[in-house]
């Protein structure tokens, strides 16, 4: 069998299995961990949770710094994969996925500030929740350029043709979803109002635009 094609599948394993690893990774740590010590609006109770829950910090942290080395594999392997495709819209797409990692990197930082002072005794209850608040300001700004990412891997699955259209128009929607509904948050005081509505509409197309990717990436891409 050829070498190329070899290199082929393995890319595309490698993407796929580390994407879905990543969607499990991130249920526990924003789905269950950092949803057991957050409450919005209210440091008080939230600086009770994390005290209350000494292991649920560090569970966030552990599991988005995971999140952070899977994402640059991702980024490396989705770039090889789709290489002989459109070699310049691929390194693109990796980079700026790269680039998120970066942000991503920076939102955890804060994480590591509230865990510190958490732990100091008297710590002020406003001064962790602003670390932790600067945590999702952060990651949402990132999340832009993640969803950028996606519409350019959504554009490349697209114009390869083995890879189903639902697929790559889930995976494109979902970039468009990522850019929408992050732009608002940062720039429209309001949206957080409509915030959980969007959330809970938008929630499932977005994931399935990469976890469907993932599983054919891993049951037939590069065959």
């Amino acid at each position: 069998m050829n070498e190329g094609i070899i290199n082929h599948r393995q890319m595309a394993k490698l993407a796929g299995w580390s994407l879905i690893l990543m969607a499990i990774v991130a249920g526990i740590g924003y789905g269950y961990a950092f949803g057991a010590i957050y409450v919005k609006g209210d440091s008080a109770a939230t600086l009770s949770n994390i005290l209350q829950h000494r292991a649920m910090l560090p569970i966030v942290i552990t599991t988005y710094s995971i999140m952070l080395l899977l994402d640059v594999v991702v980024a490396w392997a989705l770039y090889k994969f789709f290489l002989q495709d459109n070699p310049a819209l691929s390194r693109i797409a990796g980079w700026l996925r790269v680039v998120y990692c970066v942000w991503l990197a920076v939102a955890i930082l804060q994480l590591y500030y509230a865990q510190d002072l958490s732990a100091m005794k008297g710590a002020d209850a406003g001064v962790v929740m602003n670390y932790i608040e600067r945590f999702l300001q952060v990651w949402s700004q990132g999340l832009i350029v993640f969803g950028v990412h996606l519409l350019l891997i959504g554009t490349l699955a697209c114009r390869t043709a083995a890879i189903p259209k639902l697929i790559s128009g889930l995976a494109f929607f979902a970039g468009l979803a990522y850019v929408g509904t992050n732009i608002l948050q940062q720039s429209w005081v309001g949206y957080m109002l409509h915030k959980a509505t969007v959330e809970a509409v938008l929630s499932l197309p977005m994931a399935l635009g990469e976890l469907l990717l993932a599983v054919w990436l891993i049951r037939k891409g590069g065959k």
